[in-house]
C-alpha cells in the first residue's frame, strides 16, 4: 500500500492540508501518516527526567502542554480521515520540524510528503526560515504544499 505522510501543525492552515490529504489518499488509494513534531526542547516523550533541585516546576507544564497539543492535532486531523474512510495513523516525533519529516518519510518509505504552508512575511521568513522550503529541498519524494489562504 502506498505510504503519504502529512506533516501539520496547530496552525491555521492545518484544515486545509488535511482537505488535501483525503483527496491525495482516496485519489491514490494510499495510508496517510499525520506527523506532528514536537520542538525537543519541550518534549519529554522517550526521555528519562532527570529532576535536579531549584529547577523551575513551569518548565515541565510547558512541555506537558507541548506534547499535549500535539496529541490533539493529530487527534483532530485523524478524525476526518477516518470519517472519509482513508486508513491513517498518527506519530508524534520530537525534532527540528523540517530534518523530522525528511527522516520520517524516509523511514516510512513514503510516496508523497504533504503540507501547508504558513505565507509568513519575507522578514518573518528569513528570522524563522521556511519549513516547506527545507522539506522541498531534502525531500527524497515529492512534497504537495497547500498553499492555499485562509
Amino acid at each position: 500500500m502506498k505510504t503519504l505522510l502529512m506533516a501539520i501543525d496547530n496552525s491555521p492552515v492545518a484544515e486545509k492540508v488535511i482537505a488535501t490529504a483525503i483527496e491525495e489518499a482516496l485519489a491514490h488509494k494510499a495510508q496517510v501518516v499525520v506527523l506532528c513534531c514536537v520542538d525537543p526542547a519541550y518534549s519529554s516523550c522517550n526521555q528519562p527526567i532527570d529532576i535536579t533541585a531549584g529547577e523551575d516546576p513551569q518548565d515541565f507544564a510547558v512541555a506537558q502542554d507541548e506534547q499535549n497539543t500535539a496529541e490533539l492535532v493529530v487527534r483532530h486531523a485523524l478524525a476526518p480521515l477516518l470519517r472519509a474512510g482513508v486508513d491513517a495513523r498518527g506519530l508524534i516525533v520530537a525534532g527540528e520540524a523540517a530534518d523530522t519529516i525528511v527522516a520520517q518519510s524516509q523511514q516510512l518509505n513514503a510516496q508523497m510528503i504533504i503540507m501547508g504552508r504558513r505565507h509568513f512575511s519575507s522578514f518573518n521568513r528569513l528570522l524563522k526560515g521556511s519549513v516547506s522550503a527545507a522539506v522541498i529541498e531534502r525531500a527524497h519524494c515529492p512534497v504537495l504544499i497547500d498553499v492555499r489562504k485562509d
